[in-house]
């Protein structure tokens, strides 16, 4: 990648950030419909097969997630997380949160799933393509949220790597 590409990357990575800070909830709310719609048209079959893979997949996340908690607890004390708390005080309690809704949405995600497999098929699809909506709304926000959080805590680490530069003594 070229010199020029990287900072538009990077612009392209924020704004995409900044909007999923900004609007995640009706960002999902749209996929989630989006997908009902899809699956009432019949564009979006065999959700039935996918919830088994989508088990693992949360699974996944849930592990995943679980370990990033340990590791941001275990760098609380770091020269990262301390300047982080200088400039955003609630920092460390949002990214708890975070990564609580995290393990929660991907449990969610799972009992829903079994959910899905276990009850017999809706007798009418307008009923089907509401639980595919709903079902999905948790999916995407368990999936994008699990982007976002991978994101933060990897610029945590690599910030925690970065030694700050002191000025010369001239």
């Amino acid at each position: 990648m070229s010199d020029n590409q990287q900072p538009i990357t990077e612009k392209i990575f924020e704004k995409i950030e900044d909007l999923w800070i900004k609007y995640s909830i009706f960002i999902c709310i749209g996929l989630g419909i989006l997908s009902g719609v899809l699956h009432y048209f019949g564009f979006l079959t065999n959700v039935r097969t996918l919830a088994g893979n989508v088990v693992n997949f949360a699974s996944i996340v849930v592990g995943v997630t679980g370990v990033f908690l340990t590791l941001v607890i275990t760098l609380q004390e770091s020269p990262a997380f301390s300047r982080l708390k200088e400039f955003f005080p609630a920092f460390q309690k949002s990214l708890y949160l975070g990564l609580k809704s995290q393990i929660s949405y991907g449990l969610l995600v799972v009992i829903l799933s079994i959910v899905i497999t276990a009850l017999p098929p809706a007798p009418f699809k307008i009923l089907a393509s509401i639980g595919v909506c709903i079902w999905f709304f948790f999916f995407w926000k368990m999936s994008l949220g699990a982007f976002y959080i991978v994101k933060l805590i990897t610029d945590i680490i690599v910030k925690n790597f970065e030694i700050p530069k002191r000025k010369s003594r001239r």
